[in-house]
């Protein structure tokens, strides 16, 4: 077995023929990597877990850079199989231990009677330490809420301005945050837990951390799901607005298609987009009392109806709801609009911004650099929307300069090409990382199975049980086709 260690003369030849395949692949395990237990902070009911904090350097390149805490929860199995299920969550930014509960519950579990489940908060995401946590995002999530759509990015980067530099501060390198480096500490953490081979299962971004370690580490994995898959060479920043088009379009078409939903809500299509205009001209102004905060006046615009419809796309439960909030909207009802709206905007105050930029600035930020032109020909009433985002062509570029993590080499967004057997599962409604997406990752994977659930969003496995069921059987015998019979049978979208 390869060992990820710059010092033993074992490997001397294999580093002169293949010297930039380990500078990818260098760790520190062993002596170097350092378990401190821990209380457990999201242990499930009825399971036996162990918790703690794996100490890993910040900088691979330069272990005088200090070092990072990385947490880690291990649920034990009473299975025997010595390759656990190791999950990685999305974001990126979001927190393994912040979601376990609800993870566990809808999906883990099922594969937690024959092997460990371990989950790992990344570096500067959840429990870990150095925290990138953006607090003052959180403290001015008011202001967020109440900013026109004029003001909204702008104030989105002054928030995030002052992180920066209270992070930078505290002698933090921003660009030791990234895929690498997320990677490495994933497989460090495991073999200093002692375990040899694994399996992954990584949702949105952590689809593209699972692709980075199936390009790096592929010595280590057994099998791979890839849900809601997120390709390195995919342009998610302007490619999220095509496909936040194609998944409207679906939703459009499925309200059309049912009796019940057309009846109720006919012409859906021209109505959101009239509504969408109505309110660029005229934005609804509506009082809203979050739970422990103020009362807010929240301005409803064309352009933050429309972010929200984009992220009510990502959940089953929303997405039956949207024709029914779009036409009260359409009738200057806003009671059922507003709370769902301020609680996706809260949700992303709560990532890990820090992590979140640096990882982005460092890998999406150079292909962001497209001309838009070509977008809002094909899509005018974008043309105004494009300003409205912080991550939009305005004010993307401040951003990135802002955080100081320069674009990573050309190999961050190169196609990955592995043998690891690999399960891609896609929702049709995902605006963010469509089924295209996953067939465009599985062109260079040679033993990949690739399915689209019809009535589902984003994080396929937590909304359908047809998709656990695959995963499951994929585990169990990952060189051998799932049955997937039960995609045929999927009920159609119920929409309120």
């Amino acid at each position: 077995m390869l060992y990820l260690s710059t010092d033993s003369a074992r490997y001397a030849m294999l580093r002169q023929l293949c010297f930039i395949l380990l500078l990818l692949t260098q760790s520190v395990v062993g002596a170097q990597a350092t378990i401190e237990s821990a209380n457990c902070a999201a242990q499930p009911p009825a399971t036996k877990a162990s918790c703690g904090y794996v100490s890993l350097p910040q900088d691979y390149a330069d272990p005088a850079a200090g070092r990072v805490e990385i947490y880690y929860t291990q649920i034990h199995s009473r299975g025997d199989k010595p390759d656990p299920l190791v999950y990685l969550v999305g974001g990126p930014g979001s927190s393994g231990t912040q979601l376990l509960p609800v993870s566990y519950e809808k999906y883990l579990r099922a594969f937690a009677d024959k092997r460990d489940i371990i989950i790992i908060d990344q570096r500067g995401t959840g429990l870990s330490t150095p925290s990138l946590y953006c607090r003052e995002a959180l403290f001015r999530l008011g202001d967020i809420l109440e900013s026109s759509h004029q003001e909204h990015a702008e104030l989105l980067l002054e928030i995030l301005t002052d992180c920066q530099r209270r992070l930078a501060r505290q002698g933090l390198r921003f660009d030791t945050f990234h895929s690498e480096n997320n990677a490495r500490d994933v497989v460090n953490a495991l073999l200093a837990l002692g375990y040899e081979r694994w399996n992954l299962v990584g949702v949105s971004y952590g689809s593209r951390l699972a692709l980075t370690m199936m390009r790096d580490f592929p010595q280590y994995l057994r099998s791979v799901i890839l849900d809601s898959v997120y390709p390195p060479q995919a342009d998610i920043y302007v490619d999220a607005y095509y496909n936040g088009e194609r998944a409207l379009a679906v939703l459009f078409e499925a309200c059309a298609a049912s009796r019940g939903c057309n009846n109720r809500y006919p012409n859906l299509r021209a109505t959101f987009y009239h509504v969408y205009a109505q309110l660029n001209e005229m934005p609804l102004l509506v009082e809203y009392k979050p739970p422990d905060s103020r009362l807010l006046t929240i301005e409803i615009s064309g352009y933050r109806l429309y972010d929200w419809v984009f992220s009510w796309l990502y959940e089953v439960d929303a997405i039956r709801m949207i024709p029914k909030l779009v036409y009260e909207l359409s009738r200057g009802r806003t009671r059922s609009a507003a709370p769902m709206g301020a609680l996706f905007e809260q949700s992303m105050a709560s990532l890990s911004l820090g992590m979140h930029y640096s990882v982005q600035c460092q890998e999406e930020y150079g292909a962001a650099q497209r001309d838009y032109a070509e977008l809002v020909a094909a899509h005018p009433h974008l043309a105004g929307f494009l300003a409205y985002p912080v991550e939009g062509p305005t004010t993307l570029p401040q951003l990135c300069e802002l955080w100081g993590a320069a674009a990573r080499d050309d190999n961050a967004n190169q196609p990955v090409r592995s043998d690891v057997p690999t399960l891609l599962l896609s929702g049709n409604y995902d605006p963010i990382t469509p089924p295209d997406y996953a067939e465009m990752a599985a062109e260079t994977l040679s033993s990949a199975y690739s399915y689209v659930l019809p009535h589902v969003g984003h994080a396929v496995l937590r909304s359908d049980e047809c998709a656990v069921d695959i995963a499951v059987a994929f585990i169990k015998q990952p060189l051998t086709e799932p049955d997937s019979r039960c995609i045929a049978s999927a009920q159609p979208m119920r929409f309120r």
